[in-house]
């Protein structure tokens, strides 16, 4: 979900209740390159999400606009998704996880894993 739904979801929770998101994402030196796979990766996660992101200044989701697609699925560099990480920490999620989205789904992601460490704590 997008960063707006963590901040809301904190307000709705309190300071006490746990607040654990997933968020999809796409390791790539060019955010061009995962363009269309991070495009497609959104569309599968709309059946489910579409009245709460009309809720969060999302109006027509199945539009599937850029804008949306980039707060659905964090796609660029170990740093662009670390960023993002930080953004939902920043409002209010106790925990993330990443749910890595590959080229080849198949194949172990480990050197990917692996870059994504070094921007992130463990």
């Amino acid at each position: 979900m997008p960063v707006e739904y963590t901040r809301a979801a904190r307000t709705v929770l309190g300071d006490d209740g746990l607040l654990a998101i997933t968020q999809l994402c796409l390791l790539s030196h060019d955010h061009a390159d995962t363009a269309d796979l991070a495009r497609t990766t959104a569309a599968a996660a709309l059946p489910n999400r579409r009245d709460l992101l009309r809720g969060h200044g999302h109006a027509n989701p199945d539009a599937l606009d850029d804008r949306l697609v980039d707060a659905l699925v964090a796609h660029g560099s170990a740093a662009d998704i670390a960023h993002r990480v930080q953004e939902h920490s920043d409002a209010g999620a106790d925990h993330v996880s990443l749910q890595l989205v590959t080229t080849t789904p198949d194949s172990p992601s480990v050197r990917q894993w692996e870059q994504l460490a070094v921007f992130l704590p463990v």
